[in-house]
């Protein structure tokens, strides 16, 4: 894979993936802007190198797209989907007035842009092509017709198999962006030579992925301190009678496998907090008990939340556990997920940890060891 500062981005005009899908609410205000400031630093560096022209992508949501149906017609059909609010913010922390931002047509583009100054130039919705989420070769063909060379500074989309993200390398000379190779390289440090101990803490649900790194990183993690739907799994499979609580079924033999070859690594919780016969937390006794742990590490990952967060009276044992790796001074915290980092937010602990990811399944994808289509295709683009 070769990185942006191995570019000539002399004089060139250049295609930016990145992922600027970020929470919203109701009336469209911008809840998290993390992802878009984490972009700058690419964009800036693309600006000092001199590029000509910078058309920047990015996709938001999932768009209805109805059959055959024509551009104009789609972002009408889909207004809470188009990206005007993220082009406002991101003119803001680029020093550029609103005023400035104009909404044009774009030659050879299938897409009308946000011109925010005569280098940068960002595409509508990239979702609004519905050849995007099927890789398909004419969508990333018209793209590439935009510029010489394509940068992908899109983390969190790199393990889907997208147009704009995978296809798009056959056609421009391609490298990844500042934002992607700091995610590798905190990502590697984990893999292959974190600070000891290592504590990974795993909660929420969606636990395929979650398992696979604890069959992946065995031999690596010191510690798995499992909470949420995660623990439920872990904790049927000790015969633990767990009522009505939310249990993925169909990874029982798996977290049964694992619990049979990581016991001694695996720690679950010794008290649960328990409403309408569910688990929806972890209690003080299961707090102090991933304290110890969690006050010993060196290198600590934490995905997932510890519980029911969406409810207030739920959210306990995530902040407590989140206010025990603050105190540890000494280690290098990792937080990644859209529901960890929503409570992290919530609290204003932003500035508190080692790094916050930009992704999620992509992250926990890249620990299990599954394959990453967006890298895969970095890995071997069309030549200069």
């Amino acid at each position: 894979m070769k990185y942006i500062r191995e570019a000539n981005l002399k004089n060139k005009k250049v295609l930016l993936r990145v992922d600027f899908n970020v929470p919203m609410d109701s009336k469209r205000n911008i809840l998290d802007d993390a992802r878009i400031k984490a972009t700058l630093p690419t964009i800036k560096y693309l600006q000092n190198s001199k590029a000509k022209k910078i058309y920047i992508v990015s996709h938001l949501g999932e768009p209805i797209i109805m059959r055959k149906e024509k551009i104009d017609k789609i972002i009408l059909g889909n207004k809470n989907l188009v990206l005007k609010p993220i082009v406002e913010n991101l003119a803001k922390w680029l020093k550029i007035q609103k005023k400035h931002i104009k909404l044009i047509n774009i030659k050879d583009s299938p897409l009308p842009g946000y011109e925010l100054s005569d280098q940068i130039t960002v595409l509508e919705n990239i979702r609004f092509l519905s050849g995007e989420k099927k890789n398909d070769k004419e969508t990333a063909r018209s793209l590439s017709l935009l510029a010489d060379i394509f940068v992908n500074d899109a983390f969190g989309v790199l393990h889907r198999t997208h147009a704009s993200v995978c296809e798009i390398t056959n056609f421009l000379p391609s490298y990844a962006g500042l934002l992607v190779e700091k995610e590798f390289s905190v990502l590697e440090k984990i893999i292959n030579n974190p600070a000891r101990p290592l504590v990974m803490i795993l909660g929420g649900a969606k636990i395929k992925d979650k398992m696979l790194i604890i069959k992946k990183m065995s031999k690596k993690a010191d510690f798995f301190l499992l909470g949420g739907v995660m623990a439920n799994t872990f904790l049927a499979t000790r015969n633990i009678n767990v009522k009505q609580s939310l249990v993925e079924k169909e990874r029982l033999d798996l977290a049964r496998e694992l619990m049979n070859k990581s016991a001694r690594k695996i720690i679950l919780p010794t008290g649960l907090v328990w409403y309408k016969n569910k688990i929806l937390d972890i209690d003080q006794n299961t707090v102090n008990q991933f304290a110890r742990y969690i006050k010993k590490a060196k290198t600590i990952f934490f995905n997932g939340t510890m519980g029911f967060t969406t409810k207030d009276r739920f959210r306990k044992g995530t902040l407590e556990i989140l206010k025990i790796i603050i105190q540890n001074k000494s280690a290098q915290t990792i937080i990644c997920g859209g529901d960890t980092i929503a409570e992290v937010n919530r609290q204003d602990l932003q500035d508190k940890f080692f790094y916050i990811s930009t992704g999620g399944g992509v992250t926990l994808n890249y620990l299990a060891g599954e394959k990453l289509p967006g890298l895969e295709a970095l890995n071997h683009p069309k030549d200069d």
